[in-house]
């Protein structure tokens, strides 16, 4: 499954494991695991049968990585010109990859486009927004300029992709009416490595950020595709860790491109249209690609042990993208010691995370959460399923 970060375990926690009767690997359904409605979080242990009572293994994140595109234009300098979300299922099932606006802003949390935090803050408060918008930790945050789009992709050239627009460019910078020199013009072809950076980075004169969010989106798509067809995969991406093994592993299989769910906001200019997060739907997707997040920060999500009535017969991704879309996390899988005997119940451990149990039982249709004290426990809750 997908190889990502482990979580950092506690010595507690590794002498209750050494006390256990350790079941095996976890390994979830490679269809049911793909694109959206499912995402893989790796699952490692220390045994060989998950079906057996009393297993419990270590989770680890779903594999992430946040894009920051960046251009240097003359007479403007350095700016943010969109993000992107890569998400892993695992490495037979691909991931999805959603494109931001650059002037994407969340009401909720600044209210600033992302755009204009860069150009007042910089990249870190660019991150730390998407943190804060999107509710979760990322992997990997990697910036790419031209000259880094160009480093990665020499190794699956040529790139084909349909150009919608012309692109164009100011005669003079410093009139937004004066004529416009063509750059690159619109159609089917194959684009070299200059060109598929151009269209990655630059923005129409009056272009709303869509536009440009779009293409990059075809840019993405256009690479993952090329390197998905490649016969024998590029040393570059059998990489075990980092950015591009991530890239390696979307191409594996099939690949859901969405744009991040927002309203948009419409200005006299186009080019400063803006996007407001709809956060209850970026939520539920987000929940669903990445349903074992990172946090964002130390003991931002209660962690849940999901403990399994049916004895390995349960895929734990349903439950694990409810936990993460109510605010925790699955932190846990294991099975029950036995097959009877336990209602589906959320007990709570640690009383600061009973809002975080309320809504994951109600997500789930469960009583009321239930305190359960435990002084040696390793989780804040425990979610028993089957």
């Amino acid at each position: 499954m997908t190889r990502s970060r482990s979580r950092v375990v506690s010595l507690g926690f590794a002498v209750f494991l050494a006390l256990v009767v350790l079941g095996g690997v976890f390994v979830a359904n490679a269809a049911e695991s793909a694109i959206l409605d499912s995402s893989a979080g790796q699952v490692s242990t220390f045994s060989l049968d998950p079906n057996s009572p009393g297993f419990r293994a270590f989770t680890t994140s779903t594999e992430t990585a946040l894009v920051l595109h960046t251009s240097v234009n003359p007479g403007v300098g350095a700016e943010l010109v969109g993000a992107t979300l890569l998400a892993a299922a695992d490495n037979d099932a691909g991931g999805t990859v959603v494109t931001i606006p650059r002037t994407f802003v969340d009401p909720r949390s600044s209210g600033v486009p992302l755009s204009r935090l860069f150009e007042a803050d910089g990249l870190d408060a660019v991150v730390d927004e998407l943190n804060e918008s999107l509710g979760i930790g990322f992997g990997e945050v990697v910036v790419l300029d031209a000259a880094s789009w160009t480093g990665l992709m020499v190794a699956d050239l040529p790139l084909t992709l349909t150009l919608r627009d012309d692109l164009v460019t100011l005669v003079n910078q410093a009139d937004p009416d004066a004529a416009t020199d063509l750059l690159l013009a619109a159609g089917t072809r194959d684009f070299a490595l200059a060109e598929i950076a151009r269209i990655a980075g630059h923005r129409n004169p009056g272009e709303p950020a869509l536009g440009v969010a779009l293409r990059q989106q075809q840019v993405w798509q256009a690479w993952i595709s090329r390197t998905a067809g490649t016969e024998e995969r590029p040393d570059l991406f059998q990489q075990s860790t980092g950015f591009a093994r991530l890239i390696g592993a979307l191409a594996n299989a099939e690949v859901s491109y969405r744009v991040i769910d927002t309203v948009t906001r419409a200005a006299n200019n186009p080019q400063n249209t803006t996007y407001d997060a709809n956060s209850e739907l970026i939520a539920d997707l987000i929940s669903r690609i990445v349903p074992f997040p990172d946090a964002v920060g130390p003991g931002d999500r209660p962690t849940v042990l999901l403990l399994d009535t049916s004895l390995g017969a349960l895929d734990p991704l349903p439950v694990a993208s409810a936990v993460a879309r109510s605010g925790g996390v699955v932190s846990i899988l294991g099975n029950s010691e036995a097959e009877t005997g336990l209602e589906f119940e959320v007990q709570v451990h640690d009383s600061n995370a009973m809002s975080v149990a309320v809504e994951i039982a109600d997500r789930l249709g469960y009583p009321a959460p239930r305190m359960v004290p435990l002084l040696d426990s390793t989780t804040a809750l425990t979610v028993i399923a089957g």
